[in-house]
């Protein structure tokens, strides 16, 4: 189809375009209103050791002991991705734990790990409320694992995991960019919609159909 076929049927089509631009427009706007406002959680936490053992032997200027902690760090990362571990912050901050599939609890929160001794933790709740006490369940749960994972031999800490303070912010949906996005998808499907129709239209105002 030429440039010029195209803009002809484009012209032709015009009130059918116009038609499924606003509608894809005012779905994305009616979808963007209708969602509920969320309460973006952050906490960061900083894996520092502590109790370090002394030692007359050279360790290559603490390269084993920053190896130990990201180890430690990822397993302090695993626990944000394992079900039981989720079920007991919820249950820690006498809340609901989140219903779905295995896979949904342990997706939960997102957690990533940006040195070997800072990791940070996000998550959304719809309350601020649940958003500031699901936190504190989730600073003491880690903690507490923490502190019985990593002891020595004589019943002392060889880590200390140290939260940050919660950042709590409401988020709310972009109504503009959503609906700009809509307005640009349903422009792409008015120029599907018009090239499909000119095809099967064809150039005498009915597709051929030669056998």
């Amino acid at each position: 189809m030429e440039l010029r076929d195209f803009t002809h049927h484009m012209r032709t089509y015009r009130l059918l375009n116009v038609l499924l631009i606003l509608i894809a427009g005012a779905g994305a706007l009616v979808f963007s209103l209708t969602q509920p406002d969320q309460y973006d959680t952050s906490i960061s936490f900083a894996v520092n050791r502590v109790n370090k053992q002394t030692t007359q032997n050279y360790e290559y200027d603490g390269y084993y002991a920053i190896q130990a902690a990201d180890l430690f760090s990822q397993t302090v990362v695993s626990w944000f991705s394992t079900p039981s571990v989720v079920v007991e912050m919820y249950q820690k901050a006498s809340l609901t734990s989140p219903s779905g599939s295995i896979d949904s609890l342990g997706s939960r929160f997102r957690t990533r790990k940006y040195s070997s001794q800072n990791i940070v933790v996000r998550y959304s709740a719809p309350t601020h409320d649940e958003a500031d006490r699901l936190a504190k369940a989730i600073i003491s749960v880690t903690q507490e694992r923490a502190s019985l994972l990593n002891q020595s031999a004589d019943a002392k800490s060889l880590y200390n995991v140290a939260a940050s303070t919660p950042v709590i912010v409401l988020s709310k949906p972009n109504v503009a960019v959503n609906t700009v996005v809509g307005l640009i998808l349903g422009a792409i499907l008015a120029v599907f919609v018009t090239s499909g129709a000119a095809y099967f239209r064809g150039p005498n105002g009915a597709h051929a159909h030669r056998d």
